[in-house]
């Protein structure tokens, strides 16, 4: 198909090929950009029934719309063949990764964090993943991570409305020309929860236990259960406990905890949402032990292009009552502290998106400002068309004062003892000292 044209789509080379189909990547002449197109099985294509559900699925899956997702553009047809359009994403597999060996705490913190934030947002649309492994997750040079095939398993299943079998499930959407079915299988099973293992319907718990098999790999470089064979493997997944003595020394106490969490074999007493992993992963991120990551490490994420637009001209007011103080730190009994911000010169304060519209990352993890632990200072993003900078001001002071080094800076934020000022600037996480 190399130099023909589906619809307005130049096929310009194969990429991958596997049971699910054939990765082409195009370009779309329409829009003038490069995409990601997946031919369909013609056992799909020509099941009327496989077809509809398809649709279905290819509409709740367009609906996601996160940095760190792989975005479906389109379920389209030319010619009696169906084919997915989707977000063309460069860079290398994790898989890849992993295959040159271990990766630092340091920087499985970041891939970590990311594939957390990816997994709440489908969780919270009702998509469950169940195919999540490394051959699924794409790195980029900037440390930016991008999730593929969100519930495309489910979509591509002869018969969704059973329970998911292994073998069901080893039909990933996200097959490379070099591997075998037989390969196939042995990978994922290496990520399936128990539940799936046994053939029973699944929910997001399955995601959980496939997330902590993941973060094992990244710091042990080596999967949490192994086998020469496929039923090898699933036996382990079913009867043995991960060993967790072959993680690095410098493995914190939290993230030992959380895979001891994520990968427990009863989906009862299992991690009930990602959001908890998300969580602890965040504030291992700007825990003092690990940093507020210098300028120098691996970016949490790229994420400047999805800045909030406050178009606030001037000057912005803001009233911080004792609610908000207390949630950080309580104060005096009765104590209420009101106060505005002057942003002058400067022309908006906090992020600015594109678009207009607040991410999910930016609601998760990026604010205007934040009050300091003893509750006596204020630290905000406010800029110009020049860009970003952060200021600093005293509770029982007029005016905030710019903080030097800090230019592009936005989303700030305190360490646990407030001697450090962290934010993002130019992807990147940095500090200054207060």
């Amino acid at each position: 198909m190399i130099g023909t044209t589906l619809s307005h789509y130049r096929i310009v080379e194969k990429i991958g090929e596997g049971g699910m189909g054939v990765v082409y990547r195009a370009h779309d002449e329409r829009l003038d950009r490069d995409v990601a197109i997946k031919v369909l099985p013609e056992e799909v294509a020509a099941d009327p029934v496989r077809v509809t559900r398809f649709e279905r699925e290819a509409k709740l899956l367009a609906s996601l719309n996160h940095p760190n997702i792989a975005t479906l553009y389109g379920l389209e047809e030319e010619e009696s063949r169906r084919f997915l359009v989707m977000e063309l994403v460069e860079g290398e597999s994790l898989a890849g990764v992993l295959a040159r060996g271990a990766i630092p705490f340091d920087e499985t913190l970041p891939i970590a964090l990311q594939i957390a934030q990816a997994l709440e947002t489908a969780h919270e649309h009702g998509i469950i993943h169940r195919d999540l492994k490394p051959a699924n997750v794409m790195v980029d040079s900037e440390g930016g991570v991008k999730v593929l095939d969100f519930g495309l398993a489910k979509a591509f299943d002869p018969d969704a409305s059973m329970p998911e079998s292994p073998e069901s499930v080893a039909e990933s959407p996200t097959l490379t020309a070099e591997m075998t079915r037989a390969g196939t299988l042995l990978g994922t099973a290496a990520y399936m929860s128990p539940e799936q293992a046994r053939g029973k319907a699944v929910d997001k718990r399955a995601d959980i236990w496939a997330f902590g098999c993941v973060i094992y790999e990244m710091l042990a470089n080596a999967r949490a259960f192994a086998g020469t064979t496929s039923t090898e493997v699933l036996a382990a997944v079913i009867k043995e406990e991960p060993d967790l003595e072959v993680l690095p020394p410098e493995t914190p106490t939290p993230v030992r905890r959380l895979l001891r969490r994520c990968l427990t074999k009863d989906p009862r007493d299992r991690i009930h949402d990602i959001a908890d992993a998300r969580i602890v992963l965040q504030s291992l991120s700007i825990d003092q032990d690990y940093g507020v990551v210098s300028a120098t490490s691996t970016p949490i994420r790229p994420d400047w292009r999805t800045r909030l637009t406050w178009g606030l001209a001037g000057m912005l007011s803001a009233v911080v009552v004792v609610i908000v103080v207390g949630s950080l730190r309580t104060p005096a009994p009765g104590a209420v502290t009101k106060m505005s911000i002057s942003v002058e010169p400067a022309e908006w304060l906090g992020s600015i998106e594109q678009g207009g519209r607040q991410s999910e990352h930016a609601r998760l993890s990026r604010t205007a400002m934040a009050l300091s632990p003893d509750g006596k200072h204020l630290v905000y993003s406010a800029g110009d068309d020049d860009g970003s900078r952060l200021y600093l001001r005293a509770m029982d002071e007029a005016l905030g004062a710019p903080i030097d080094g800090t230019e592009g800076g936005e989303g700030p934020f305190f360490s646990p003892d407030g001697v450090w000022i962290g934010f993002w600037a130019k992807r990147k996480k940095k500090k200054v000292r207060t």
